[in-house]
């Protein structure tokens, strides 16, 4: 079957904007990217629809100097986070609440070491590493979390180890918290 240059031209003419257009809208994330910063990292996972987590992390992230530890409860995908956390709040977070909890996972550091460890809204967390059971493991305040496998040149990004009945995430001490304090000494 031969098809006349008209409609071929036709179809060129209507899927050239549609390819612009599904290109803008589906913005390639981390499925095609690996980010080589932790900020470069959250810049890319908040690209996504319904991580509302990452887009708040982007804010709060533009406010802190030097290297970041995140600890992402989004180990499963958009649709669980935003779920889990409506799970926890009994609705939907605002962006205050989402922010503190991001606070609450954030950390100025380079990575998670053993000892007392301050995160962003103020909580002195206990953390110990180097769990024999998890090669590049640590547990914050119970917490099991993983650092993700490639090295960050700016911090270091950790996931939630697979744990019945417990949270995905530290929560912080309050749903809207004041200014974060900064980390002294850890």
């Amino acid at each position: 079957m031969h098809l006349p240059p008209a409609v071929l031209a036709l179809g060129t003419i209507v899927s050239l904007p549609l390819l612009l257009i599904g290109g803008y809208v589906w913005q390639a994330g981390l499925d095609l990217h690996s980010p080589s910063s932790v900020r470069g990292w959250i810049e890319l996972c908040a690209r996504g629809r319904e991580d509302v987590f990452c887009k708040a992390a982007q804010r709060v992230v533009r406010d802190v100097k030097g290297p970041v530890v995140l600890i992402y409860p989004g180990v499963t995908g958009d649709h669980d986070l935003l779920a889990s956390l409506t799970r926890w709040k009994g609705r939907v977070p605002t962006a205050g609440e989402l922010e503190a909890l991001v606070r609450a996972n954030l950390f100025e550091a380079a990575a998670l070491q053993t000892g007392q460890m301050r995160s962003l809204d103020g909580q002195l967390r206990q953390v110990t590493c180097d769990l024999p059971d998890q090669r590049r493991g640590c547990s914050l305040d119970g917490l099991r979390v993983v650092r993700w496998a490639e090295l960050l040149n700016d911090g270091a990004l950790y996931l939630p180890a697979a744990q019945e009945n417990r949270l995905e995430f530290l929560p912080p001490l309050s749903s809207l918290s004041p200014v974060p304090l900064r980390n002294v000494g850890g």
